[in-house]
């Protein structure tokens, strides 16, 4: 079975403020750059790999990003796929303009790797957060010994 982590990454098209002529502020995207950063994922060999042997539902990309999200994975660095990834993600770290944010949780306490570049990586999509896995739930509430202890008691006080 192996090791396996969680991993999120959203690499996005910064986005510039605008007031349109209503006099509402919005932030958009510039949708030609979004097509060259889309462009240079799908000519990586990350895509090639991806979508080639791996889950197509776990990409894709709208509004100004790209997304990428998956449980379960066997994502160890020797793993071509894996380079693959990061090769893309650190290349387009070059790019003005774009900006990354990568998440990878495994399995035991405190294994988190996390990434970003650019001036505004996406903290919106995903977090980690520690938590406890709690499968005690028929335990509370329960005391069961309550009763017992003083049956036990005097039990033994007949005894001597």
């Amino acid at each position: 079975m192996g090791y396996r982590s969680q991993v999120a990454c959203c690499i996005s098209v910064d986005r510039t403020r605008t007031e349109g002529e209503d006099g509402k502020v919005r932030w958009v995207y510039d949708k030609d750059k979004f097509k060259e950063m889309i462009g240079f994922i799908k000519l990586s060999r990350f895509y090639e790999l991806w979508t080639r042997d791996s889950d197509k539902d776990s990409i894709g990309w709208r509004d100004g990003k790209f997304v990428m999200y998956g449980e379960g994975w066997k994502w160890y660095p020797d793993y071509e796929d894996v380079r693959a990834f990061h090769d893309m993600f650190n290349a387009m770290s070059d790019i003005e303009g774009i900006s990354g944010h990568f998440l990878r949780v495994g399995e035991e306490s405190g294994d988190v790797d996390e990434d970003s570049f650019g001036n505004e990586p996406d903290w919106d999509l995903f977090h980690s957060f520690s938590a406890i896995s709690f499968d005690g739930q028929d335990y509370l509430g329960k005391r069961t010994t309550d009763d017992e202890e003083p049956q036990a008691q005097d039990a033994t006080a007949t005894q001597s």
